[in-house]
């Protein structure tokens, strides 16, 4: 909970989640997030910069006015454009009424039931969506295995009946997340904290001047404080929070290295992060039966730090559950920028 909160969110699509926190929390197993979201203290939504994310339940009534009105714009009109049958109202009402008290039912249930005519129909999960992302539904993540989950649709007011997010004044919000942002990952610019939210640069200058934040030239923080350097090293994720953050990645990564982190969309890759520095990227193979972790760094790896990220390996095994990992040194590391699509999630 405590990396949860400190990073405003896990990027909430498996096996991702269950790797941010594998890569910070000793001892981390997959169980342990399956019971926080069990528990309802972890809640999956659509929020910073319409991304999906496991979000703490105290960070709710800050997130989701401060973020709301972006989002439900961005799909708003495109589903009401495309509805023929009925209107998107119409088919709220409908769903909201074939959904029992407390009953949880995937898109394709929910479609099931209200059996709507053949324009409809391939809108559904579009209305579905927007109707989360509206707060009238949570989408609870039902898992399958510990790299891959469903997602069960229920009433908002059922799931969480006591947590608000309509009272809160969204100019108010908007000030708290940039608190928020700033005290997680300041120094930082008003256009990284627009990018990293989905405000515009008005909404994030304004948020960011009623912070009280310390300007220091174009960068902003609060209660900046002294922190140590990370040591060892940590098999980062697809997505991981470190690498999006921050609109310009160049205060934290060599411009030389951003073309082998960042594909030409800005999708971040797998990285191998050793004593806090960025030092290759990885791959993991598909095939939990014989788990294979393929590394490549951008030079030379000692033999003391590949026995390091064979440790790190194992770990990625004991939240898959195999009793073993082969690990593939790998050379040449690609330039995502240059490479076919969606290359970044799987480099070597």
């Amino acid at each position: 909970m405590e990396v949860a909160h400190d990073s405003i969110g896990l990027y909430v699509a498996p096996p991702v989640s269950h790797l941010e926190l594998a890569a910070r929390v000793p001892g981390y197993g997959t169980s342990d997030l399956e019971a926080l979201m069990a528990e309802r203290k972890l809640i999956g939504l659509r929020c910073l910069r319409g991304s999906a994310f496991l979000m703490p339940i105290d960070l709710l009534p800050t997130v989701v006015p401060a973020t709301r009105h972006r989002n439900v714009r961005a799909f708003g009109s495109y589903i009401r454009k495309s509805l023929v049958a009925d209107t998107y109202e119409t088919w709220v009402g409908r769903i909201e009424a074939v959904l029992g008290p407390g009953e949880q039912l995937t898109k394709a249930e929910i479609t099931a039931r209200l059996d709507p005519p053949e324009s409809d129909l391939p809108f559904m999960t579009n209305v579905v969506s927007q109707m989360a992302t509206e707060s009238r539904l949570i989408g609870v993540r039902v898992p399958v295995s510990w790299r891959s989950a469903q997602i069960a649709y229920t009433r908002w007011t059922d799931w969480l009946p006591e947590v608000d997010v309509e009272g809160p004044d969204p100019d108010e919000a908007r000030v708290a997340l940039a608190r928020l942002y700033l005290q997680s990952f300041g120094p930082a610019s008003v256009q990284d904290f627009a990018w990293w939210s989905g405000l515009t640069k008005t909404e994030a200058r304004s948020a960011i001047g009623e912070s009280d934040a310390d300007a220091v030239g174009d960068l902003f923080d609060i209660d900046p404080a002294g922190t140590d350097t990370p040591s060892g090293v940590r098999l980062l994720p697809i997505w991981d929070t470190l690498f999006v953050t921050w609109k310009d990645r160049s205060r934290f990564i060599p411009e030389e290295l951003l073309p082998y982190i960042y594909d030409a969309s800005g999708n971040a890759t797998s990285a191998v992060l050793m004593d806090g520095i960025v030092a290759g990227v990885w791959s993991m193979s598909s095939d939990d039966d014989q788990l294979e972790i393929r590394v490549a760094p951008f030079g030379e790896f000692s033999s003391s730090q590949w026995s390091s990220i064979e440790e790190e390996a194992g770990v990625v095994a004991d939240i898959a559950g195999m009793d073993s990992v082969r690990l593939v040194r790998c050379d040449d590391p690609p330039d995502l920028k240059k490479g076919r699509r969606n290359l970044f999630m799987r480099p070597v």
